[in-house]
């Protein structure tokens, strides 16, 4: 378990795990308040090194190592047979996760005193480069760095309990907001995240939802809000939006006095800028013909935290939630089977905020047949355990569940721009189903593709159709096309010399492939695309006479639907009763606000009207 008093994201200490998996290899003893009871029950053999340890030429000595998203530059201090110091000198790590790997590997490490640290949970590439770049320093002071990567750490077992008047399970958005209203409404909170960095899915966002600044626009932004949903298969329960979309005004206040600097967001709602990292990160993404949108999201949880640190709101990281307590049909609390023992947070009331199941297969099989076999580009953490514990009381869930909209990624292990509205791929390019179909126009964004490559029982995708000249602006071809040939078991990219062969190559109908690129071409050279209105300047006939395909991959937001909650945030049965003392608020429980498909701006909002109203009515629960 990660406890941290100081809850801003800039001061994280050690590592570890965002709701329920991986663990850190230590944890720090010091009791703090709002324990009832602490009891060692185990504690491992301290570090045993060799009696003889290599020492090493007291300086400082500088390395580098290639990261996420650039090359990460380090300068380690050294005294003969410690670390006393590292300081991260430049790095491009991803805003409020892959920089704070760097952070809490490195204090792991002098902490430890050495390179056995678990890596952080959702950061493996920005841990691995940390590690190799310290190693690459120890070496150069003469260390022996296979002796640092074998030598023990020292963890402790402890049971401890805990009681608060509301407990949030969960450190997205949605348990952040819920954690710093019911902190306003005098509750003493704690807030608890099974990984080792908070922010879930919501850190990767533009940091906007649709919102109204007076109650006035209330109405007019709630039609803005349905109108961006279809809604064929499944209705939004507009009374509920109603008392959601109430709070707006009065939620934008709250975050301008928490230090949250917003502003309108286009015609639609309020959002707020990138922080200089996470503009820093925009500078190194590449499109193709689309500009790169620097995302707010980091700077809006970092405030956000910051704000809770004031407030002292009690965050536990690598707290993995496992079981709710109950006694009476009432909610008592919630139980973390750590690996450094079990930690119960007595509570007056519980707040769900765990995010999508996304990354559960079996829930995806269950609630959402197909989603199973789909990449995502969600939290490493979302996997639903806040539904588990739900259903575990009897929480019903909705009839409608649906993967949200994704972004199409050659690989789908290279981290895609989760938050970015536009593909990476030329626009000029053709972009067809497995039928050989057209279905969109390439340039209509991700939100807007997803229901038109949808497969069964197969992840969703679609085919990158190009010539050469197209094909020279498509970034890392020469990397797919190699892996392709080398016999990957996902990435597939060809180059032929003939439609034809490329149709074989492809897997799909040869004849109703050719009759589309006919058709396609036909439309670029008259300068008009009568089928989807692309823009004439994509107009580019696919006939030069080298011809390339690549799979892209729809990697998916998440899952939303989740557990039925009323208008009060409780959660519901299937006889339509609140389980007394039991809350639930973001994604986990989106399945009457969002409509057929997820345009985009509409999560944020449910994360924070909801996080707000079940954190009010969760703390003035905990008052009766």
């Amino acid at each position: 378990m990660r406890r941290i008093m100081t809850a801003s994201l800039a001061v994280m200490m050690l590592m570890g795990s965002v709701t329920g998996c991986g663990g850190s290899s230590e944890v720090p003893m010091a009791t703090t308040h709002g324990s009832d009871a602490a009891e060692s029950l185990t504690k491992e053999i301290p570090n045993e090194t060799s009696s003889a340890v290599q020492t090493m030429t007291s300086g400082t000595y500088n390395a580098s190592a290639q990261g996420m998203d650039g090359e990460i530059q380090i300068a380690v201090t050294v005294t003969d047979d410690k670390i006393e110091n590292i300081e991260i000198i430049d790095d491009n790590e991803t805003a409020g996760v892959g920089d704070k790997a760097l952070q809490l590997i490195s204090e792991a490490v002098i902490k430890n005193q050495s390179l056995a640290v678990d890596s952080v949970s959702g950061a493996t590439v920005s841990s691995g480069a940390i590690k190799l770049a310290i190693a690459n320093a120890l070496e150069q002071a003469g260390a022996d760095v296979a002796e640092w990567k074998q030598r023990t750490i020292e963890k402790d077992i402890i049971d401890e309990d805990y009681t608060y008047d509301v407990v949030v399970v969960g450190a997205g958005f949605s348990g952040i907001q819920a954690a710093a209203k019911a902190s306003s409404e005098g509750a003493n909170v704690a807030l608890i995240e099974k990984l080792d960095i908070v922010g879930g899915t919501s850190i990767f966002s533009s940091g906007a939802f649709v919102a109204a600044f007076t109650e006035e626009e209330v109405p007019e932004k709630m039609q803005i809000w349905v109108d961006r949903n279809t809604q064929y298969d499944n209705k939004i329960d507009l009374e509920k939006l109603k008392t959601a979309m109430g709070n707006s005004p009065e939620i934008i206040s709250d975050f301008t006095g928490m230090g949250v600097n917003g502003k309108p967001f286009m015609e639609t709602g309020w959002g707020v800028d990138a922080s200089e990292k996470a503009l820093k990160n925009a500078s190194a993404i590449e499109l193709a013909d689309a500009e790169v949108h620097p995302k707010g999201g980091e700077y809006l949880l970092a405030t956000l935290m910051n704000y809770i640190e004031k407030n002292n709101v009690d965050v536990f990281t690598d707290t993995p939630a496992t079981r709710l307590l109950s006694e009476n049909g009432n909610v008592t609390g919630v139980e973390c089977d750590t690996d450094h023992g079990v930690k119960k947070f007595h509570a007056k009331a519980v707040v769900l905020a765990t995010g999508t199941y996304a990354r559960n297969k079996e829930l995806c099989r269950e609630l959402d047949p197909g989603a199973e076999y789909n990449f995502t580009a969600a939290c490493v953490g979302d996997t639903g355990d806040g539904i588990i514990m739900a259903r575990e009381l009897g929480a019903d869930v909705y009839s409608y569940q649906h993967k949200m909209s994704g972004i199409f990624a050659p690989d789908p292990y290279d981290m895609p721009v989760v938050g970015q509205p536009w593909n990476s791929y030329p626009y000029d390019c053709l972009l067809i189903n497995s039928k050989a179909e057209r279905p969109v126009s390439e340039t209509v964004g991700t939100h807007f593709q997803m229901e038109y490559f949808i497969e069964k029982e197969a992840p969703d995708y679609g085919w990158v159709v190009m010539d050469q000249g197209t094909a020279d602006r498509f970034l890392n071809l020469d990397k797919y096309l190699e892996a392709t040939k080398n016999g990957s078991a996902y990435l597939e990219a060809y180059q032929e010399d003939s439609l034809e062969k490329l149709a074989e190559d492809m897997g799909v109908d040869v004849n109703a492939f050719l009759d589309t690129v006919s058709h396609y071409n036909e439309m670029c050279k008259a300068g008009e695309d009568k089928d989807f209105r692309k823009d004439a300047r994509f107009l580019d006939p696919i006939d030069d006479g080298t011809y390339y395909a690549v799979k892209e991959y729809d990697m998916t937001r998440g899952e939303y639907g989740g557990i039925v909650t009323n208008d009060k945030a409780q959660v519901m049965t299937a006889e339509n009763k609140p389980i007394e003392g039991l809350y639930a608020a973001g994604l986990i429980s989106s399945g009457d606000l969002i409509g057929d498909f997820y345009p985009g701006m509409e999560a944020l909002g449910v994360d924070a009207y909801m996080g707000y109203i079940a954190g009010r009515e969760a703390a003035e629960h905990a008052k009766k």
